[in-house]
C-alpha cells in the first residue's frame, strides 16, 4: 500500500526539464551582452576593425535569436509536460486563448514587452559601464 501511495504523489509531481541548460542560456545571453558591449567599443577605436562591425553584429543577433528559440522550446515542452502530467487539464478562458495566438516569435505579449525592457536595461547599464571605464 505504501509503494501504490508513493507511485500516485510521484505522478502528481512535474516532470523534471533540463534546468541546467536553461540557466546556460540566460547566461549566454547575458555575457555575449557584455562581450558585445566591449567589442562594440574596441572596434570604434580601431580603424581596421570598422569593416567587421557588421560581422560582429549578425553573429550577435544570430546568437540571441537561437538562444531565445531555445527558452522558447523548453518553455513549451515544459508547459506541454505539465498539462499532461495533470490529469483533467483545465479550459483555457477565451482571452488567454485569444492572447497565445496572437504571439510574436512565439512570445506572447508580456513575454515580448519583457523581453525588450530587459534588452534595453542590459544596453543602458552596459553603454554606461564602459562610459565609467574610459
Amino acid at each position: 500500500m505504501g509503494q501504490c501511495t508513493q507511485l500516485s504523489m510521484d505522478s502528481n509531481q512535474p516532470p523534471k526539464t533540463n534546468s541546467a541548460f536553461e540557466y546556460f542560456l540566460y547566461a549566454a545571453i547575458l555575457a555575449e551582452t557584455g562581450l558585445a558591449a566591449l567589442i562594440y567599443k574596441v572596434i570604434f577605436r580601431s580603424a581596421e576593425l570598422v569593416r567587421m562591425r557588421v560581422y560582429f553584429a549578425l553573429f550577435y543577433f544570430a546568437f540571441l535569436a537561437w538562444a531565445i528559440a531555445q527558452l522558447n522550446i523548453l518553455h513549451r515542452h515544459r508547459k506541454t509536460a505539465v498539462s499532461l502530467a495533470s490529469e483533467e487539464p483545465e479550459p483555457a478562458p477565451p482571452a488567454a486563448a485569444a492572447e497565445e495566438t496572437r504571439s510574436a516569435l512565439g512570445l506572447t505579449g508580456p513575454q515580448l514587452a519583457i523581453l525588450v525592457v530587459i534588452f534595453a536595461t542590459a544596453v543602458v547599464t552596459f553603454s554606461w559601464v564602459l562610459r565609467l571605464l574610459n
